[in-house]
């Protein structure tokens, strides 16, 4: 791995709920997230994983501790330069891909590059369909989101998360909900987009298999990172 650093985060801590029944969700968590490579971080449901994604994306701010990107630190960024930079430099895949189904395939990878207001309307609609050709949906770029496949939606949704072209994808459980082959050729794409690209993945998962193909494993428990190993130093259990 070389030196630079997409994301970082150092000693990030993490309250919910209200004082007499707050949870500590997240207890001096830090991470580094290379250029072209890919960690997942695993563990129980409840550990932390969505709510460390959710700090790390600038949805949610730290209690305590501070996320930087690309060496510039974002706790100090009110919220209207946070979102500008959240659309800028970090792309989303969730579980559940959240498309507006009555948008085409084409519109629905369209809605970040609108929110960033950089290109022409012609420009947005040619990056869409070059994005979605990346993605294997080429063909069905006016098809509205209800009329795909499971695996179809959320591969626009990956496409859609790569529209401003972000330097980190931040991802919680993206195969959650596909069969075995789905699950692995998004993966496999996604792993094709961080190495092409130079960009840093970050997934929360409870799939075994892509979790043993990624570059790093981080095991959460109870708020914490108790181990990281690199690809190939561990055999996680099913």
């Amino acid at each position: 791995m070389n030196g630079s650093v997409c994301l970082s985060c150092q000693a990030i801590e993490r309250y919910l709920g209200e004082e007499e029944s707050r949870v500590h969700a997240l207890r001096g968590v830090s991470l580094d997230l290379e250029p072209g490579s890919i960690h997942a971080v695993v563990g129980p449901s409840g550990c932390g994983k969505s709510t460390l994604l959710y700090i790390l994306g600038l949805l949610d701010p730290p209690d305590a501790g501070r996320v930087s990107i690309e060496s510039e630190a974002m706790s100090h960024l009110g919220d209207d330069e946070l979102a500008r930079k959240r659309n800028q430099l970090i792309g989303f895949i969730f579980q559940f891909h959240f498309l507006m189904e009555d948008f085409s395939a084409q519109e629905n990878v369209m809605i970040p590059m609108r929110r960033l207001g950089r290109l022409s309307d012609e420009a947005m609609r040619e990056r869409a369909a070059v994005l979605l050709g990346a993605v294997g949906l080429g063909d069905k770029l006016r098809r509205p989101s209800r009329h795909l496949s499971g695996g179809e939606q959320q591969r626009v949704a990956i496409a859609r998360a790569l529209a401003n072209d972000p330097r980190v994808i931040l991802a919680d459980e993206p195969t959650g909900n596909l069969d075995t082959a789905n699950s692995e050729r998004a993966f496999e794409l996604l792993q094709n987009i961080v190495q092409q690209g130079q960009k840093a993945l970050l997934l929360a998962t409870h799939n075994p298999v892509i979790a043993e193909a990624c570059d790093w494993i981080h095991e959460m428990q109870d708020g914490r990172i108790i181990a990281s190993h690199p690809r190939g130093q561990r055999s996680l259990g099913a």
